[in-house]
């Protein structure tokens, strides 16, 4: 049972360790081994800063990167784009991690409008297409992609391209969610993303709603149901990734270390501190 956890950056985690207000890549690498990073969601770098993030870890490490805005229809593609010419770009640039076989995962995290219509499933194909043989991570953010009706469907497209169903916590707040469902479509990978539970900064919208969408500590209870239902789909898949994500408050390191242990794994920080939970 291979179950690596992780959090959502490196840097943003005041908790991690003590003496280190911003923890850099090296320190987090010797507690976790994996992490999810969104330096190109944004904007697309050079290549050189992929292969500066290697220099700082483990060559077991393994990295999970967000696509470009543009390629989960976030943002316009500027005028002279195609999304064939992102996705190249995006490839050349993370092509450091894939000859090393250190890329865990390509995340595609589409938006609450990214419904499930003939449109966005052929779009699917297009981005498989595009990353051939890359493991391609899904977040789906409309309720129409879990609907039961669909769901056998939906499955088999997803094991048809090879493309891994997300497996998502988060608040439940109607159409613009979705519920957590194990489903396995890809069984070389299982991947958890587990945001929290605070529905009413969730649905905020507008300037500045973001910053708390993620203001949730997990009780010991509620990580113990998630526990049992990882474990519950991990010896059917090679690998699965956890990636705790609920950070708008630091809390995100402590319940991952907490996880850790209700797991087994009894990931430490340096010097074997153990956790501080009370």
């Amino acid at each position: 049972m291979n179950i690596q956890i992780g959090l959502t950056t490196w840097n943003r985690h005041p908790h991690l360790l003590p003496t280190i207000k911003t923890p850099t890549l090296t320190d987090y690498s010797h507690i976790f081994p994996v992490v999810e990073l969104d330096t190109f969601f944004y904007a697309l770098k050079d290549a050189n800063v992929v292969a500066n993030w290697q220099q700082q870890v483990p060559a077991n490490f393994k990295f999970i990167v967000k696509v470009p805005s543009e390629l989960t229809w976030q943002q316009e593609l500027a005028p002279t784009t195609t999304f064939s010419d992102l996705f190249m770009a995006f490839r050349q640039t993370i092509a450091p991690i894939i000859a090393s076989q250190q890329l865990a995962g390509v995340l595609m995290q589409f938006p609450p409008a990214f419904d499930l219509t003939e449109q966005h499933l052929n779009y699917l194909t297009l981005a498989r297409k595009n990353l051939p043989k890359l493991p391609i991570l899904l977040e789906f953010r409309h309720r129409s992609w879990s609907e039961p009706q669909f769901i056998g469907q939906i499955t088999q497209c997803l094991q048809k391209l090879q493309l891994t169903w997300g497996i998502i916590d988060e608040p439940n707040i109607g159409l613009e969610s979705i519920p957590r469902l194990p489903l396995i479509t890809t069984p070389p990978i299982s991947f958890w993303r587990f945001h929290g539970r605070n529905a009413e900064n969730w649905a905020k919208k507008g300037a500045g709603s973001k910053e708390g969408r993620t203001l949730y500590r997990y009780s010991t209870t509620e990580l113990q149901q998630l526990a049992a239902e990882v474990q519950a789909v991990a010896s059917q898949v090679t690998t699965n990734y956890v990636i705790f994500n609920n950070n708008a408050n630091g809390d995100a390191a402590d319940n991952a270390l907490e996880f850790s242990q209700i797991l087994g794994l009894n990931y430490q920080r340096p010097g074997g501190e153990q956790l501080d939970l009370f």
